[in-house]
């Protein structure tokens, strides 16, 4: 079979490889595909069974032999970009996604209403579209007064903590991998990872069993949610993505790996072996382990 990945070039492009490299059946035939608008990506030298190409060849494969290809849940953007990559993950409940997952107000909407009486919570959504602001206090003429369309509009959280959870739910019942970030420029920069038992490990296995039982395709295969915290305690959802986060590699160590979980294998646990739980790590240091502690 040949996976393929596209916007290789990023955070998840990257996970998705190292999965691929680490993955219990390193002899099982399969092909990883690469695909990057970049030019110079498909210059790059690869690992073993691993390609680096364009997006246009990528998109020639799947029109040659849609029999042979899969697309990895790295990047569910270009899913919606591209109809052959779209209609190609939708023949998969593990990696399909909807467009609708795309609209966050009607993804807020569709959770909170799904996931009432959770621990975790949907911050209030306010059902506009076109949306005119002006300040509530004496104004003069147009100061301060704008227009928003296309909006989705949420409740103000106060954040004192962040967590990305990657979810595995191709089985029966979710496996659960949160991690506390502190995030910089967009990505995280350090993480420590919670144990199973932790109240937000916890809540997020309540909240996406709450979304299996109303909406199976969303919490069906490979995932990640995002969630805040705020000072009171109280835990909120950001955002949901069927796909694996970008720095979900990180998650080897506790046992976490797609290629595994699709072909029905486990994964090996390497929590211990210089890694632990409820301890700061920065990302880049975690990815050097990787290498030290491999078994």
């Amino acid at each position: 079979m040949n996976y393929l990945v596209f916007e290789a070039g990023g955070r998840a492009g990257l996970s998705a490889e190292l999965f691929f490299l680490n993955r219990s059946l390193p002899d099982d035939g399969n092909r990883l595909i690469m695909a990057d608008m970049d030019p110079t990506y498909r210059l790059c030298p690869a690992g073993r069974d691993v390609v680096r190409t364009g997006e246009d060849e990528a998109l020639a494969m799947i029109a040659a032999q849609p029999q042979d290809c899969c697309v990895f849940p790295a990047d569910e953007l270009a899913r919606q970009a591209k109809s052959a990559v779209f209609d190609l993950a939708a023949r998969d409940k593990m990696v399909a996604v909807e467009q609708w997952f795309y609209n966050k107000r009607r993804m807020n909407e569709t959770l909170g209403r799904i996931t009432d009486g959770c621990t975790i919570k949907v911050p209030e959504t306010f059902s506009l579209d076109d949306v005119f602001m002006r300040p509530n206090t004496m104004s003069a003429g147009s100061h301060g007064v704008g227009r928003l369309e296309n909006t989705c509009i949420t409740r103000y959280v106060q954040i004192a903590h962040e967590y990305v959870v990657d979810v595995d739910y191709t089985g029966d019942e979710p496996r659960i991998f949160a991690r506390e970030v502190r995030i910089k420029n967009g990505y995280d920069k350090y993480l420590r990872f919670l144990a199973a038992g932790s109240r937000v490990s916890c809540a997020a296995g309540e909240f996406v069993r709450a979304i299996r039982r109303a909406e199976p395709l969303p919490a069906t295969g490979v995932f990640h949610i995002q969630l805040i915290e705020n000072p009171a305690g109280d835990i909120y959802f950001v955002e949901y993505s069927k796909r694996i986060s970008g720095t979900s590699i990180v998650n080897l160590y506790r046992g976490f790996n797609p290629f595994d979980s699709f072909a029905g294998v486990e994964t090996k646990v390497w929590l211990g072996r210089s890694v632990q739980e409820e301890t700061w790590y920065r990302y880049e240091d975690l990815l050097l382990n990787l290498y030290k502690t491999r078994p």
